[in-house]
């Protein structure tokens, strides 16, 4: 969990970024545990977003803070601390963005000309070039990590760094130790856990036959996670993507793998606004192959990532939040079943695996 941070943060922004915050509330929302987010108002009428995390957003913020600089409109730019958008407190990264103010597409939706404008933004972050990183090679056991460092670091199309197979053990141990009078809902899950872990198996499995099969192709700048809870519309009805914790040097299909396929169940893409994101994206051949392995590698982890967190009480999610979460992302409309009926190139008919 993150620590209480609110009683040191005004003295951090003021050492750090030379701000003096007048006015500050920390955010409600958000599950991941070790961030804490905060709208603050400085002493020169500007809002930010501050955010405390442990979790590694330098080459994100460096993204954000090149594309700014670029003239990118739709990218929030963040403050220097020193010659570095982030400082170092507490055993976490503390970050100042400019604050968007304006509504969440997840709830105001997009219309024709927004799903044009996302995916010109879009198209602009990808033709950017790379940025600078203090990335490190990930060793030998790569292969099988959860996170960023799955080929180089900060390269890779995996989010956390964990192992896929340590993980579902660490589940399969939890469910076994559920207690007789567990939550309904946590014993409801635990009888469904094995259909739903054969299920990840094969999703695996499929992404590791593609990822053997695959062609070279270039790596450009990515988001990492561009759905419509990470867009915010401003007052014009411009899109301006938000939290770039997760951007990575990658293929493309790693974020068009989200608006082709689609990750939020409750929010379903329809076909006219796929053509009008394309349309505003411009030309570009998908790799169908590679959608579908990066819809598998994201449905795997978010899979197992709720299911540990349901087990075992670290989210800030209720109960009946995850399981509705992990129900949904198995359900037909869900990333695990979007992908699992996802028709493969014509290359690939001959090994496709049977999801069904």
């Amino acid at each position: 969990m993150s620590p209480d941070l609110d009683a040191s943060l005004a003295a951090w922004v003021l050492a750090d970024f030379d701000l003096t915050v007048v006015e500050r509330r920390r955010l409600d929302g958000g599950w991941d545990p070790d961030a804490t987010v905060w709208w603050a108002r400085g002493n020169d009428g500007r809002e930010w977003a501050v955010k405390w995390t442990r979790r590694d957003t330098r080459y994100g913020l460096r993204l954000m803070r090149s594309l700014a600089e670029a003239g990118t409109v739709g990218v929030p730019k963040p403050l220097l601390s020193g010659r570095d958008p982030w400082s170092e407190r507490l055993g976490g990264r503390l970050s100042l963005t400019e604050w968007i103010s304006g509504d969440d597409a997840f709830d105001a939706g997009l219309d024709t000309a927004g799903w044009q404008a996302f995916g010109r933004l879009l198209r602009r972050i990808h033709e950017h070039g790379p940025v600078t990183s203090d990335d490190k090679d990930p060793g030998p056991d790569a292969a099988d990590i959860i996170g960023p460092r799955a080929e180089t670091a900060r390269r890779g199309i995996r989010r956390s760094g964990i192992h896929v197979r340590r993980r579902l053990s660490e589940i399969d141990a939890l469910v076994s130790a559920l207690p007789d009078h567990a939550d309904p809902r946590l014993t409801l899950f635990a009888r469904q856990w094995p259909a739903a872990r054969a299920r990840i198996e094969r999703l695996r499995e499929t992404a590791r036959t593609l990822r053997s099969t695959r062609e070279p192709t270039n790596r450009v700048s990515c988001h990492g996670d561009p759905h419509l809870g990470n867009v915010v519309l401003d007052a014009d009805g411009r899109p301006w993507l938000i939290d770039f914790d997760d951007a990575v040097r990658a293929p493309r299909e790693v974020d068009l793998m989200l608006v082709e396929l689609g990750v939020l169940f409750s929010v379903a893409i329809s076909d006219s606004d796929r053509e009008a994101f394309r349309f505003g994206y411009g030309p570009y051949r998908v790799d169908e192959d590679r959608l579908v392995r990066f819809g598998c590698v994201r449905a795997v982890e978010d899979l197992v990532e709720t299911a540990r967190e349901l087990l075992t009480h670290k989210s800030r999610a209720t109960v009946d939040e995850l399981v509705d979460l992990f129900d949904g992302i198995l359900s037909d409309d869900g990333l695990a079943g979007l992908v699992e009926s996802r028709p493969r190139s014509s290359a690939d008919e001959a090994r496709r695996l049977d999801l069904a």
